[in-house]
């Protein structure tokens, strides 16, 4: 039995998001040529000039701007991978390493974006080329774990613009400070062998490798780390797939979670949570030829913001002073007032 009631004019809502995010993932964030008038095509404000809402595959969101980079180097369909084009990563465990220590560091979030009006100054200036040491010492030519740990060691300015709830916290007896980079130096590897030593002898789903870090973090004293366990899961379920299946169960966050259950209301409130979270996310993989794990980002957490209509004020700068405004068809089939009211209702 299904575990979900559909909401018709919320699905078309979504439905309609995912054709004009799309368009703009292929023919603006990724460039594609594109034979008409994308802006008109497009026909939203805030997807057309705010980029959170321009991409359906995760791998095409900005936080993966580096690893996709890294990855691919001159076939970097974004073309940033040139930057990177003389790398020698080859060992499977510093792709481990580099994947988790850049999710666990922030995923390259600038909180002070390096621009000048229209024009980004570099690529480090960039979402996804934020401070984070590792894409220093890359374009060092230091190529391994051993090397970006002896560079994290040396460095005396800091090393991630991380921050608030993204950043796990620890606490070190004895220590003031630097609580972030004695975890990396003394104990992330442990974690990571972990995980690496599993998928290498049984190919788990995405929230299986949450669970297994989890597990090691809480035996050795640590708090759990949900958001960036999953998000390390995802990039080895992108980059090894023979290693953590893309298709598998993922832990949805809040904003997915709240969109869920706006538009896919549970059949009973008897219905496990978690595999109720999961069967939405199939079905929507399924409906928009997505993985689970991006129906997760794309299709459920950034349409709650594009339903609240969401930008920062860095966004508001980049656009004139001007604030942008969706063009959703519920406010037509709804109204003004019902459609805000619902936005308000799912914070």
């Amino acid at each position: 039995m299904q575990k979900f009631i559909i909401n018709e004019k919320l699905l078309a809502a979504l439905d309609e998001y995912d054709k004009r995010s799309l368009l703009m993932q292929q023919h603006g964030s990724l460039g594609l040529p594109y034979d008409g008038n994308l802006l008109a095509d497009v026909n939203d404000d805030l997807i057309y000039h705010v980029p959170i809402y321009d991409t359906a595959h995760r791998r095409f969101a900005a936080f993966c701007a580096f690893t996709e980079a890294v990855w691919y180097k001159e076939e970097d369909i974004r073309g940033m991978g040139h930057h990177f084009s003389s790398h020698g990563i080859k060992d499977e465990f510093d792709w481990f390493m580099l994947f988790y220590l850049f999710r666990l560091c922030g995923s390259g979030i600038n909180y002070v974006p390096r621009y000048k009006k229209d024009h980004i100054k570099d690529i480090l200036g960039t979402h996804g080329f934020g401070n984070f040491w590792i894409v220093d010492s890359i374009l060092k030519d230091k190529h391994t774990w051993p090397e970006w740990k002896q560079d994290l060691h040396n460095r005396i300015t800091p090393f991630t613009d991380n921050k608030g709830y993204l950043l796990p916290q620890f606490t070190f007896e004895g220590e003031t400070r630097g609580h972030l980079r004695k975890f990396i130096l003394e104990h992330s590897e442990g974690l990571v062998r972990h995980i690496y030593n599993a998928v290498t002898k049984n190919k788990l789903d995405i929230y299986q490798v949450t669970d297994l870090g989890n597990e090691y973090l809480n035996n050795a004293g640590f708090k759990r780390q949900n958001f960036v366990l999953t998000a390390f899961a995802a990039d080895l379920g992108e980059y090894f797939p023979n290693m953590v299946n893309p298709k598998g169960w993922v832990y949805a966050g809040t904003n997915a979670v709240r969109c869920i259950k706006a538009i896919f209301p549970k059949v009973s409130p008897k219905v496990k949570e978690f595999e109720y979270i999961n069967e939405v996310l199939q079905f929507l993989s399924n409906r928009y030829d997505l993985n689970p794990i991006d129906c997760e980002d794309s299709r459920a957490c950034d349409v709650v913001r594009y339903f609240q209509e969401y930008q920062s004020e860095d966004h508001i700068i980049k656009n004139n002073g001007r604030r942008m405004y969706n063009n959703s068809i519920l406010k037509q089939t709804w109204g003004h007032d019902k459609y805000y009211d619902f936005a308000i209702k799912l914070k």
